[in-house]
């Protein structure tokens, strides 16, 4: 689970409180005020607090302590996540639409940058294999690209790009493949630390989890729930069956 996440929408969540008690004390004075810090916060918060301040101190002082809290713990899980280099390759690919002169490199960048952006905001698994065969597929890729753009026909008409070209563009040597689970030794899963894995144990029916660890006698793993994410342990012996996520040639 990630904490600091965590942390921060139980203070936004905190500050939504602090504000719907404000907005009432606000309607008490004025509809006028109620509107206003309904509406406007929070500005008209903030000239309302300091205003009234011997009377509203204290749903003042709750509100604008979790408001700062949670907008500071965004900027910073924003900024740790990569959000700013996001936004510097969004920026760089929609250039290069408009110019009509988009680089591999710029595509690769901006993909990069979405994939480390998501993975730290904690997808849901509905996401997760998606984002796996993207990852592979940019990791596939030699490092090595030309930023020249790539030469095309002179046509009138703009080009016209979406999400799928862009990423065409930043993986163009695509080769067809799907994904598929293959059964490995449980004294082999060593070697596959960081992949998607299926487990069967004693009595407990096939289950999908992230494998983050192994040592002589257990393996780790993490599974993810709308809440986040939590590990644990399974002993080797107790493991009748794994199988691990790959790619096959399709």
């Amino acid at each position: 689970m990630n904490t600091p996440l965590l942390i921060a929408q139980l203070f936004a969540l905190g500050a939504t409180i602090a504000l719907i008690w404000l907005v009432v004390r606000a309607f008490k004075k004025h509809i006028g005020w109620g509107l206003a810090v309904l509406l406007l916060s929070p500005f008209a918060a903030t000239v309302f607090g300091i205003k009234y301040w011997k009377d509203e101190k204290r749903p003042f002082l709750v509100y604008i302590s979790t408001f700062v809290t949670a907008l500071a713990l965004t900027l910073y899980l924003f900024t740790v996540w990569g959000g700013w280099e996001l936004v510097q390759a969004s920026q760089r690919v929609q250039q290069g639409i408009d110019n009509e002169d988009l680089t591999q490199a710029d595509a690769r960048a901006f993909m990069k940058a979405g994939l480390m952006f998501l993975e730290h905001s904690e997808p849901g698994p509905e996401s997760q294999q998606q984002l796996e065969l993207i990852r592979e597929e940019l990791d596939r890729q030699p490092g090595a690209i030309s930023p020249e753009p790539v030469a095309t026909a002179t046509k009138p008409e703009k080009k016209v790009y979406t999400l799928s070209s862009i990423t065409r563009k930043a993986a163009p040597k695509q080769e067809h493949y799907r994904l598929t689970y293959i059964p490995i030794k449980v004294a082999d899963a060593k070697n596959y630390v960081g992949s998607t894995v299926k487990v069967t144990r004693r009595n407990v029916p096939e289950k999908e989890y992230r494998l983050t660890g192994a040592t002589a006698n257990s393996l780790e793993f993490s599974q993810r729930t709308k809440h986040g994410s939590f590990s644990f342990k399974f002993r080797n012996r107790d493991i009748e069956k794994i199988r691990v996520l790959t790619k096959q040639p399709s």
